[in-house]
């Protein structure tokens, strides 16, 4: 990859490789620059004077971005307080290691990043990256919303460590590998195509690690998890009630309410967002784009198709239709 020279406004701009940009820099001021234009907002805490580095970023979609990120040099990056204040940003970023040392701290926490493995980071929130050695690693950028439809409690897994040796996470590295090496040969839709199926992958991993660890929620917040899995796993039932949940778990359905409230929602209405959030996504996947609107209804458990329109109103503010018109006109687009 071809160094560049000062970045001046005139002369910063990226390389283009097909669909894929990238962005390269050949000191510790041009390098604060290049991330914060591939990713967000970012301050560098130090670097070496010699430092190199260069970020090849490919859009997957509108789901994710997925960026191939090498340095040579010691380095520290910031998203300080200020920043987060100043210049707020809404995505999750999970670093997939693969060359060198790193380790992620957010929240009081510290993720060391083994190669192999890695960690996820949340741009709302102030972080710090430390790289003592050359580094060579793949960031996937996804927005909250998109993890959120899929794991729930994301926050819980925020600068927390995903070992590579994890079988879940070794088939996620294995997807954004390939991704990263093929991306530049694939179409639109098929990048579109593989980045849900990349968050799918990286659900299931932050799940997994989730219910492996240490860090497993006890008492009355592990029986609400246990419920909020159920719901998640029988949404396409339309025998799913909160008395069901209640009764399944060997529980009053006033302590079931009880427990939902803690979390500030009941379990009628855990149950109706699971499924709102279960067909917004099915609706606008294009792996799914030869299934009526009434058919991705059934498979959230919504057995009427007036009723789920009326509610995928009231939570979207357009119709199933309309979505799905509206995600067909850009795919045309793009």
């Amino acid at each position: 990859m071809d160094a560049a020279g000062p970045l001046t406004k005139e002369k910063y701009q990226p390389t283009i490789l097909g669909h894929m940009g990238v962005l390269v820099a050949k000191s510790r001021n041009e390098w604060a620059q290049v991330i914060t234009e591939s990713f967000v907002p970012l301050s560098l805490g130090s670097a070496s004077g010699s430092f190199r580095g260069s970020v090849r970023s490919s859009a997957l979609g509108s789901a994710a971005t997925l960026s191939e990120v090498r340095t040579h040099g010691p380095s520290v990056v910031l998203r300080s307080a200020r920043l987060v204040r100043v210049e707020p940003r809404d995505d999750y970023l999970f670093s997939l290691h693969l060359y060198g040392e790193g380790a992620v701290f957010q929240d009081g926490r510290q993720a060391r990043l083994p190669c192999g493995g890695g960690a996820l980071y949340d741009t709302a929130r102030p972080y710090e990256l430390r790289f003592p050695t050359d580094t060579r690693q793949l960031v996937l950028q996804m927005s909250r919303e998109q993890l959120h439809d899929r794991v729930g409690r994301v926050e819980d897994m925020r600068g927390r460590a995903l070992p590579g040796d994890h079988p879940t996470v070794r088939v996620l590295a294995a997807c954004l590998r390939e991704l990263a090496d093929t991306s530049d040969d694939l179409t639109g839709g098929q990048r579109a195509e593989l980045g849900l199926t990349a968050l799918d992958l990286m659900a299931t991993a932050l799940r997994a690690v989730a219910g492996a660890g240490s860090g497993v929620p006890a008492g009355r917040g592990a029986l609400l998890a246990m419920m909020q899995a159920f719901v998640r796993e029988h949404l396409a039932e339309p025998w799913l009630t909160p008395e069901v949940i209640a009764r399944h778990h060997r529980v009053s359905l006033r302590y079931t309410v009880d427990l939902f409230a803690t979390d500030g929602t009941s379990p009628a209405a855990f149950i109706r967002a699971e499924r709102l959030r279960t067909a917004h996504r099915i609706l606008v996947d294009p792996r799914y784009a030869t299934l009526t609107v009434s058919a991705a209804a059934a498979r959230c458990g919504f057995s009427d198709r007036t009723t789920f329109t009326r509610a995928f109103v009231r939570a979207y503010g357009r119709t199933p239709a309309e979505l799905r018109r509206d995600v067909a006109a850009l795919s045309a687009d793009s």
